[in-house]
């Protein structure tokens, strides 16, 4: 990664930073587990929320 960190990712590279499919993506942030949000058309979410929501359910 460049030395300018990443707020948001499309929602075409998850699979990469948070090993889920396109689908559970969607179905997740349906229920409200972590927002997606619309930046210059494109839907993105915020990796800190993805990351917050993962982690919690990691502890259970």
């Amino acid at each position: 990664m460049s030395a300018q960190m990443k707020i948001y990712a499309r929602i075409k590279e998850r699979r990469d930073l948070f090993g889920m499919s396109r689908a559970t993506v969607y179905r997740r942030a349906k229920e409200k587990c972590f927002p997606i949000y619309k930046r210059n058309g494109m839907s993105v979410v915020k990796i800190e929320e993805v990351t917050a929501w993962l982690e919690a359910e990691t502890l259970y």
